[in-house]
């Protein structure tokens, strides 16, 4: 029974978005400020161990991915929501699975990669090179997200397309980046508690159901600047797939910060913890997953 490939981490560059949303503070409603021509540039790291024993023998992944993004605004609406190129505009991973097996790739590079890397190339060029448009309100709400047709036949031509179920899929990507946008409430108070759930259908898996807990920890001042600090949880499940997923044992702890002042996410880091067991048939395989993901605005250089 195969549950991970070398090329997993991409599987999960777009669920990453959702654990890096925008959030809201108290002392009045938090919202994203906009102007046309403003650009918001953010760094996303993300560090994943994937430890695998069971049928199949044993198996450790390792990765680590970086993710440079812009998010650009062209047009505020009379409504006051915005019209927003999102863009990759650098994306850089390395995969280790051991015995010579290493991978890496620079889309920034002047060489081509080579190896098991260069089957990635096509993929990355076009989400590197092609942006998409997303309709956002002052709460975070999307309400439209238009995708290119280049964008589009990307993610249903890459490697593991067929393992990323609806992930790959221009409905299932639609899904995420609004799903990586929280909406914020009309109002927030103290100490407020509040989850968001994402779905994503995966093949033989069935549905994966994550449900995160947002906890409102209060004001905080950092490198001179007014922040809302929130704490995150996320809890996993698995239903209705042809292989039965258990979660014997998860953990997460997170920490995100929203600039008040000049509307903006400012960072997010989300440590994750996750033990699984696969079951077909007589066979089993367990498999431990550790992720580190931040998410962190730039200055424009």
């Amino acid at each position: 029974m195969r549950t991970t490939n070398r090329f997993a981490p991409f599987a999960t560059f777009c669920l990453s978005l959702y654990l890096c949303a925008p959030l809201s503070s108290a002392a009045e409603p938090l919202r994203w400020k906009f102007a046309p021509g403003l650009t918001n540039r953010y760094e996303s790291t993300q560090d994943i161990t994937i430890t695998k024993t069971g049928a199949g023998g044993d198996f450790t992944q390792k990765s680590n991915m970086t993710m440079n993004m812009s998010w650009t605004v062209e047009q505020v609406k009379d409504d006051g929501s915005a019209v927003l190129k999102q863009k990759f505009d650098r994306l850089r991973m390395k995969v280790s699975a051991g015995e010579g097996q290493d991978s890496q790739i620079d889309t920034a590079a002047k060489e081509d990669p080579q190896g098991q890397a260069a089957i990635m190339a096509p993929f990355l060029k076009v989400m590197t090179s092609t942006p998409f448009t997303v309709t956002m309100t002052p709460r975070g709400e999307i309400k439209d997200v238009q995708i290119p047709k280049e964008v589009a036949d990307a993610l249903k031509s890459q490697p593991g397309a067929a393992q990323m179920g609806d992930l790959a899929t221009p409905e299932g990507f639609k899904k995420l980046v609004a799903a990586a946008s929280f909406v914020l409430p009309e109002k927030l108070d103290d100490n407020a508690t509040w989850t968001q759930t994402t779905e994503a259908a995966l093949p033989q898996i069935g549905t994966q159901t994550a449900e995160t807990t947002y906890h409102y920890e209060g004001p905080v001042e950092k490198d001179g600047k007014k922040l809302e600090k929130f704490s995150a949880k996320i809890t996993l499940k698995y239903s209705g797939g042809q292989v039965k997923v258990e979660v014997p044992k998860q953990s997460s702890s997170g920490e995100i910060l929203f600039d008040r002042t000049d509307g903006r996410l400012q960072s997010s880091n989300i440590k994750q913890s996750t033990e699984l067991r696969f079951s077909l048939g007589n066979q089993t395989v367990n498999q431990t997953v550790e992720q580190t993901i931040g998410m962190k605005w730039q200055p424009a250089k």
